[in-house]
């Protein structure tokens, strides 16, 4: 039993998917869309988060890993969870992350 949500951004918040099971991440999978595409910025994701944190739709929240390109505002402040920015290609390799942040980068065929 998982519960991961699933969240599409660019600058508002696209599309927030809940998921709880193995099957319904199988699911999701198969008929996954892209959202978005617009401008980025990172922070309604963070406010999103917070706000089901305090809905006590997380309990215990380990952690946010965030796909991105890079390219997009930051919150100024560390959450209270751990994060990671993840860009695919090397392309990105020079795209900086707060100091806060983990920063992985992984090569299309990694993924």
């Amino acid at each position: 039993k998982i519960n991961l949500h699933i969240i599409q951004c660019d600058a508002d918040i696209q599309e927030d998917i809940k998921i709880t099971t193995q099957e319904e991440f199988d699911q999701y999978l198969k008929n996954m869309k892209i959202r978005g595409l617009g401008g980025t910025d990172f922070r309604p994701v963070f406010q999103y988060v917070e706000k089901l944190r305090k809905a006590k739709e997380f309990t215990n929240l380990k952690g946010l890993i965030y796909f991105t390109d890079g390219f997009g505002a930051f919150p100024e402040r560390k959450p209270e969870y751990e994060t990671a920015f993840v860009y695919v290609n090397d392309e990105y390799n020079n795209l900086e992350v707060p100091a806060w942040a983990i920063k992985l980068v992984l090569e299309k065929e990694d993924i």
